[in-house]
């Protein structure tokens, strides 16, 4: 009989955010990518926001570390990763053109079951700004991200 997979959110508290305005776009926002959609998003020059992600979480038997599972885990089942996604709403439409992949090969199954037990998030803050002062995209490097 297969294990029921372990419930867990995970919270990115995003902060340094880069403006509405960027190579030509105007109102840009940023939300999280759940299945082929983009939800909650917020705009590109707020203050702070939570992007709240739940999953499902079942441990590997094999390896012994969690796979993520669930609309917000992208990738490959044993490399999986969240989206924040960059694009202007109109209305229900999502233009997307850019995003940024937040990589959870790094949790090991003993923050997942923390998580679970205590019925908290495992958390993280995001600097959204790049180097170059536009968003964060591609796979977010150490010194975008801390977790908790």
């Amino acid at each position: 009989m297969k294990p029921t997979p372990t419930q867990i959110t995970i919270r990115l508290h995003c902060i340094d955010f880069p403006g509405r305005d960027f190579d030509g776009k105007s109102d840009i926002k940023v939300g999280p990518q759940k299945g082929d959609e983009v939800v909650d998003d917020v705009f590109g020059d707020a203050k702070q926001a939570d992007f709240m992600f739940d999953l499902r979480v079942e441990r590997n038997p094999k390896t012994g570390k969690p796979r993520f599972l669930g609309p917000y885990a992208h990738g490959k089942p044993d490399e999986r990763f969240l989206y924040l996604c960059w694009g202007v709403r109109t209305g229900p439409l999502f233009q997307m053109f850019s995003r940024a992949k937040i990589q959870l090969s790094h949790l090991d199954w003993a923050a997942v079951e923390t998580a679970a037990r205590t019925k908290r998030p495992i958390e993280a803050t995001v600097r959204l700004t790049d180097k170059k002062g536009g968003p964060l995209c591609a796979s977010v490097k150490a010194e975008h991200i801390e977790w908790r």
